[in-house]
C-alpha cells in the first residue's frame, strides 16, 4: 500500500475476529519496532507480544478492564525506561502503521493499571509498561473521524500565523 494510503486507512479497532495472526506478519511488525528511531539510538524499550488467551484475559480482568482487548489474538505491551515514553511511542506508531499495511487492526491503549500489568508480565529491570496495543483482524469498519482543517493546525514561522493567512509583507 502507498504510505499516505496506510496513514489514511489506520483506525482504532475495538472489535476483532478470532483468526490467528500469521507469524510472518508478526515478524514484519517486530521489524518495524526494531527499525524505529530513538534519542541517541538508545532503544530504551522492549515489546511483549502476548498470544496466550488466558494471559490476555488476566490482563483485561485485572489491569485493562476493556473486554475488547482480550478479543484480539495478540496483545502487544510496550515497556520502556522511565522518561522514554516518546521513544516508545515512535516505535509503536511504526508498528501500528506496519500492521495497517499488513491488513491488521490495532488500537492504542494508554489507560490501564500499569503496576498490575507489570506484575502479571514480570516486567522489571527499571522498565515500565507504557502502552498496550491489541492486534488482529478487524471485525468492524469504523467511519473516518472528523479532522480539523490544516489552517487550524499548521502555523508558519510564529504561533498564530496560520497556514493560508496573509503574513507580513
Amino acid at each position: 500500500m502507498e504510505f499516505t494510503a496506510v496513514i489514511a486507512k489506520r483506525r482504532s479497532i475495538r472489535k476483532y475476529r478470532p483468526d490467528p495472526v500469521p507469524e510472518a506478519k508478526l515478524r514484519r511488525l517486530y521489524e518495524a519496532l526494531r527499525l524505529a528511531p530513538s534519542g541517541n539510538n538508545q532503544q530504551p524499550f522492549n515489546f511483549i507480544f502476548v498470544r496466550d488467551a488466558a494471559l490476555r484475559q488476566q490482563l483485561v480482568t485485572q489491569a485493562c478492564h476493556q473486554a475488547y482487548i482480550a478479543e484480539a489474538p495478540v496483545l502487544m505491551v510496550a515497556c520502556c525506561e522511565a522518561g522514554h515514553d516518546v521513544d516508545v511511542a515512535i516505535a509503536v506508531d511504526h508498528m501500528i502503521l506496519a500492521a495497517t499495511d499488513e491488513g491488521l487492526g490495532t488500537c492504542w491503549v494508554a489507560w490501564f493499571e500499569r503496576d498490575v500489568a507489570e506484575r502479571i508480565l514480570g516486567i522489571g529491570d527499571g522498565r515500565k509498561a507504557s502502552m498496550l496495543v491489541p492486534i488482529g483482524y478487524a471485525d468492524e469498519t469504523p467511519e473516518v473521524p472528523p479532522r480539523k482543517p490544516l489552517a487550524d493546525l499548521i502555523m508558519l514561522d510564529r504561533y498564530g500565523q496560520r497556514l493560508g493567512s496573509a503574513g507580513p509583507g
